[in-house]
């Protein structure tokens, strides 16, 4: 009899439990512009990894009279051991991230210029953004590993200097495709982030005009200026990682503006009946 009126009296407060529970959940999920923010932190840790490894090993093995120029002799890195592939190897195979990265960054950004007006003012930078940053990650990122390969080759053989010189031309050849290559992705941020500024001063956002001090030409900026107060070759490391910093900064402002709103996932009618 008594374990009946537990029962009942469990069954009757289930209801309000009930209730707790759900708006404790509810609190603890996670807002898709919450979400983004999150992982382009991790998109950004892992990108300023490859960022670093690839300065350490330009210092260790390149000199700067020519982009890629392979140096006589080779140094050991800063930061890394090149004896071992692990780094490199890394930093060449986090391309893949980069689409990840381009979505994270751009629906905050999207989600906050879309009052205003036109798609011209809201979806068109952010698929030109999100355009310029897979060609970023696929051709210069990624791509970059690729000119670490003669270099480490030609310090790692004893070879004659009719055989070194082929290996420096070939290394020639090869930044040339290289630059060619991942040209439209820089150029296609550059224009997108111009153009994102420009709507943040000129037009109605969610964003406060402050905001545009937090896009990437105002922080590469900054950028260069670390670059001339941080001793060598420090001030290198720090401007050489720019990629990382006008994102990861873009993406912590936008993201800490929006944190608590609570907007849904923008479907593919609204996409298409922005007008």
């Amino acid at each position: 009899m008594r374990s009946g009126h537990s029962h009942l009296r469990l069954h009757t407060c289930s209801p309000g439990l009930a209730e707790v529970l759900a708006s404790l959940q509810s609190s603890m999920a996670w807002t898709p512009i919450q979400l983004c923010g999150v992982a382009s932190l991790l998109c950004s840790a892992l990108n300023l990894f490859g960022d670093l490894c690839y300065i350490d090993f330009y210092i260790a093995e390149m000199t700067l009279e020519g982009f890629g120029t392979i140096n006589s002799v080779a140094r050991p890195g800063n930061l890394f051991n090149f004896n071992e592939s692990w780094p490199l190897q890394l930093s060449a195979a986090s391309g893949w991230m980069y689409p990840i990265w381009a979505a994270a960054t751009a629906y905050p950004l999207y989600i906050g210029l879309r009052g205003a007006g036109s798609w011209r003012c809201s979806l068109a930078p952010c698929a030109l953004l999100v355009y310029g940053l897979c060609v970023v990650g696929g051709a210069l990122h990624s791509g970059f590993g690729f000119s670490t390969i003669l270099p480490q080759y030609l310090h790692s053989h004893r070879m004659s200097s009719t055989c070194a010189g082929h290996l420096h031309a070939a290394q020639a050849k090869v930044m040339d495709a290289y630059v060619f290559g991942y040209t439209p992705g820089p150029l296609a941020v550059i224009v997108a982030s111009a153009w994102i500024a420009y709507v943040v001063v000129a037009r109605k956002t969610r964003f406060p005009r402050w905001f545009v001090l937090f896009t990437p030409i105002v922080t590469m900026a900054w950028v260069a200026v670390g670059f001339l107060v941080l001793p060598d070759p420090w001030g290198m490391y720090f401007a050489g990682a720019f990629g990382t910093w006008i994102l990861l900064v873009m993406n912590l402002a936008s993201c800490a503006i929006l944190w608590n709103v609570d907007e849904a996932v923008v479907s593919f009618r609204e996409l298409r009946d922005e007008k």
